[in-house]
């Protein structure tokens, strides 16, 4: 499975919602890149597939299961993979709690628990792994954080305002990270993808919305999980070894231009 690259031999690396979407496509991205990869899921069956997609082109990785909410499984997820690849050179977090976007309603009609849910594992996951992953990457010299934040953080869609809170939380606890450990070697930045066409976005959109996002991105497609998968090896890899601190919008343009564009376009093409 190693390319000619190898960006990432010798490395170990734990993904944390590497089931599916752009958390697998990241571990195998990873794999190929020569890194040893934890993939962490909540669903240990899921984390499984990718794992033996990675076997099957001869990476080396391992699954695990682990709820990002919960310390002390997130603990266990670290310790095994100290002592499965002899540290944790990458920790790069995906895990987001999907489960709730139909009640994550406008904030005066959403219940508490739909806000405590979204923010314990999108921000809260964040918090807990880095905390249990940073005593190794000290003790070993170096390392790279990548967390994963979204467009949401700062463009709203009306809607959601759980999960936009938690991925702006994101934007600021990786600021904090990267200035706080900078100089003993660790980097911290943050990805922001735009809408990524992923089974579980698939469910969230309907045909008719996925058109409409199509309409507002500055490119010929949406993304897809790879999209993002080869921006976090960049970040992972020793390419962006002076970038710390900074957020990396994936978006096919989306954000780059006013949001009357689209409409002037239609007018045009009238």
């Amino acid at each position: 499975m190693g390319s000619a690259a190898g960006r990432l031999t010798g490395k170990s690396a734990l993904v944390t919602g590497a089931g599916s979407g752009i958390g697998a496509a990241t571990a195998e991205v990873f794999a190929r890149e020569g890194a040893k990869v934890l993939v962490v899921d909540v669903d240990k069956s899921k984390a499984s597939v990718t794992v033996d997609r990675i076997r099957e082109e001869g990476g080396v990785a391992e699954p695990f299961a682990a709820d990002v909410s919960d310390e002390d499984q997130v603990a266990g997820a670290v310790e095994f993979a100290v002592e499965r690849f002899g540290g944790v050179d990458v920790l790069q977090n995906y895990a987001s709690e999907r489960s709730l976007v139909a009640e994550d309603v406008f904030v005066a009609e959403a219940d508490l628990s739909v806000w405590l849910g979204q923010l314990r594992v999108d921000l809260l996951g964040c918090v807990l792994t880095a905390k249990h992953v940073l005593p190794h990457m000290v003790r070993a010299g170096g390392g790279s954080i990548t967390n994963a934040s979204s467009l949401a953080a700062w463009l709203s869609l009306e809607g959601r305002p759980a999960y936009a809170t938690a991925k702006a939380g994101v934007i600021g606890l990786s600021k904090s990270l990267a200035v706080e450990y900078g100089k003993q070697g660790i980097r911290c930045n943050v990805l922001a993808p735009g809408h990524i066409v992923s089974p579980a976005t698939e469910k969230m959109f309907s045909a008719a919305q996925t058109e409409v996002l199509l309409d507002h991105v500055a490119t010929p497609r949406l993304g897809r999980p790879d999209d993002v998968a080869m921006a976090a090896l960049f970040l992972a890899s020793p390419e962006s070894s002076f970038i710390n601190g900074q957020v990396l919008v994936v978006d096919g343009g989306m954000s780059a231009y006013a949001p009357m564009v689209p409409s002037f376009r239609r007018l045009a093409a009238q």
